[in-house]
């Protein structure tokens, strides 16, 4: 989990010298690990569009809302449906904790409430596979996911939609993991994921990930768009932020599961 606010300057030095380092011969490991230290904000905020679309071409939009403070050594994120009205209200939300100081990450915590049924159900172990609320994406994807619970393997480089990344090949240690295997690309100017590819338990293509509209936003890297694809279904998902925000107070009573409850998260 990355800490502290960096200042523009600071955020773009970075960037050019994790740029100028490229150059050197890195590991796997080495490329994930600085992947996964790309500075963040200490809260950010957004709205988007989720278009679903099914294999007749059928969409379905929903409207989003999130909610993101990192407290130090917890991070608390919370997402909550806004249109249309059989998923208004519907919210998740998302506790994901520092390591330990044996080096140890624990499981986070994840909630989803459906105001149907008034009802806050735990969402754990094997539950973090399943689509979330339908999309393409699990509920794992909505979050990070430990860097430690995968091993590496640079399987060369390729330049994708202009950009030149480091193709790197991602095992779960865990091997009854939904996806046990996925294949990620990583930019080497900016170390942000720009495409990756999802297998399932018999090494066959199940999901396929893009990224796009990737930029410097207030000193932080920023996606606009993430599009998710079941290509055994071939039903997709369309992620779209907009008003993205960055270091803004956010009220901490908010991150809650009472809150969640209450309908109170605008």
């Amino acid at each position: 989990m990355k800490r502290g606010m960096k200042s523009v300057f600071a955020a773009v030095f970075g960037v050019l010298l994790a740029a100028s380092l490229s150059a050197q011969e890195l590991t796997a490991y080495e490329i994930i690990k600085r992947s996964d230290e790309v500075p963040t904000a200490d809260t950010s905020s957004y709205k988007a569009t989720m278009t679903l679309t099914n294999k007749k071409g059928q969409k379905r939009v929903r409207e989003v809302l999130m909610r993101s403070k990192d407290f130090g050594d917890v991070k608390k994120t919370v997402i909550v449906f806004t249109t249309p009205k059989d998923v208004a209200g519907v919210g998740y939300l998302m506790f994901e904790y520092d390591k330990k100081p044996d080096g140890t990450t624990p499981e986070s915590d994840n909630w989803l409430y459906m105001p149907a049924m008034k009802k806050v159900r735990r969402i754990s172990g094997a539950g973090k596979a399943d689509d979330f609320m339908g999309t393409d994406f699990t509920y794992e994807d909505m979050g990070d996911r430990d860097i430690d619970k995968d091993s590496y393997t640079l399987l060369g480089s390729e330049s994708i939609e202009g950009n030149e990344c480091w193709k790197i090949e991602c095992l779960a240690k865990d091997i009854t993991e939904k996806n046990p295997r996925r294949i990620v690309w990583i930019r080497k100017d900016n170390y942000m994921l720009q495409q990756g590819e999802f297998y399932d338990r018999q090494n066959n293509l199940q999901r396929t990930l893009t990224c796009s509209g990737i930029h410097l936003q207030d000193g932080f890297w920023t996606t606009d768009t993430m599009l998710m694809k079941n290509v055994l279904t071939n039903h997709s998902t369309v992620l779209e932020m907009k008003d993205v925000k960055y270091n803004l107070a956010i009220d901490d009573k908010l991150l809650t599961v009472s809150a969640l409850e209450r309908g109170i998260v605008r």
